[in-house]
């Protein structure tokens, strides 16, 4: 629970959700948090209070976004309460090239992120059936092919777009497993998905658009990588043929209230508007293929009573309007991006096609 930020006065709903129901025989519950303007400590939950914990890092300032200080916390979850199986959640702003959290007040006196490539390498060694994001913005295919690359996690719960300020109902889910311990990783990642639905479709959340989550099976998601290159270097191998589809399908697939000033669209309703436009054989196929392993790679999706109607279908990628947002107006978030291995993957060499730049 990384709250030495801007979102530090909302963490007491959540604990006191934690609380309400606490561990079971079968499941314990550890928080680690770091506040505003107060140290960090670890607590075992238990019902009606918080526990601290003996451990390194109480009452002491730390940088919840230093790879190092994640990994003792898991190794220490590890050694001191062993599990068959283990769900983490992260708490706090999520973003699709920055990472799962940031750090605002840092022993080094500036703000640090949780990077997505530092907490793969935090997690080395480490088996996560199911890691949880009540973050905005993480749910993107560049990332979940680094995470399928670099993890031994089975699935990701995130949203492609950003989350309401309430974020996930941590005793509904706490109660659904204390109550059914083992359920599969699968059945828990839905679990979390619709308790998220269920409370963000009630008032007064309801009023919040643009909230999702999706259950992402890290297992299929080189495979749906290697059949979008399929599709994207027949585009790109005759782009001027193709260019309005393509032109189509960005603008179909954006997403609204930010997303575009993110350079952020949704992936499979970008595809269907290729096949819904691109004519030919070979491209209907690569559509087709994508499409029929998409189906496998997000199985779950929750959306609010608002977010229903827009073109989101569970996985996002970055479509920016112009080459000019990553070499301008984004040049430092794109320096990052490059870093990632889904853009050596051919969509950086389709986007350089598309937009006649060069990127690379």
């Amino acid at each position: 629970l990384q709250a030495d930020n801007n979102l530090n006065d909302l963490t007491q709903t959540d604990l006191d959700e934690l609380m309400g129901i606490g561990p079971s025989d079968d499941v314990n519950v550890l928080v680690f948090m770091d506040k505003l303007d107060d140290f960090a400590y670890l607590y075992y939950i238990v019902p009606g209070d918080m526990v601290l914990l003996d451990y390194e890092y109480n009452g002491q300032e730390v940088n919840t976004g230093d790879p190092v200080v994640f990994e003792e916390f898991v190794s220490y979850a590890e050694d001191n309460y062993p599990a068959e199986h283990t769900l983490i959640f992260f708490w706090d702003h999520g973003g699709p090239t920055a990472g799962v959290g940031v750090d605002d007040t840092t022993p080094e006196g500036v703000s640090d992120w949780l990077t997505h490539q530092e907490l793969i390498s935090a997690l080395k060694g480490h088996t996560v059936d199911v890691m949880a994001m009540d973050e905005c913005s993480v749910g993107q295919i560049d990332v979940m092919y680094e995470y399928a690359m670099g993890l031994d996690t089975k699935y990701i719960v995130a949203s492609e777009s950003y989350i309401g300020y309430r974020g996930f109902p941590y005793d509904l889910i706490l109660e659904r497993l204390v109550l059914y311990p083992n359920m599969t990783a699968y059945d828990l990642s839905l679990v979390c998905v619709q308790e998220f639905q269920e409370l963000f479709m009630s008032t007064p959340y309801m009023s919040e658009i643009l909230t999702t989550q999706s259950v992402i099976d890290l297992s299929k998601i080189v495979p749906l990588a290697n059949a979008l290159r399929g599709l994207t270097d027949l585009l790109s191998a005759d782009i001027s043929k193709y260019s309005s589809a393509i032109k189509y399908a960005q603008a179909q697939a954006i997403m609204p209230w930010g997303a575009r000033s993110a350079g952020r669209i949704d992936l499979p309703t970008f595809v269907e508007g290729i096949g819904a436009k691109a004519p030919g054989p070979a491209i209907q196929a690569a559509v087709e293929e994508f499409l029929a392993i998409y189906e496998e790679a997000v199985p779950a999706m929750g959306v609010t009573k608002n977010s229903d109607i827009y073109s989101y279908q569970g996985l996002g990628t970055l479509f920016p309007p112009s080459a000019s947002f990553l070499t301008v107006a984004s040049a430092a978030m794109f320096e990052k991006y490059k870093l990632f291995d889904f853009a050596d993957n051919g969509w950086l060499q389709f986007l350089e096609a598309y937009f006649g730049a060069d990127l690379i």
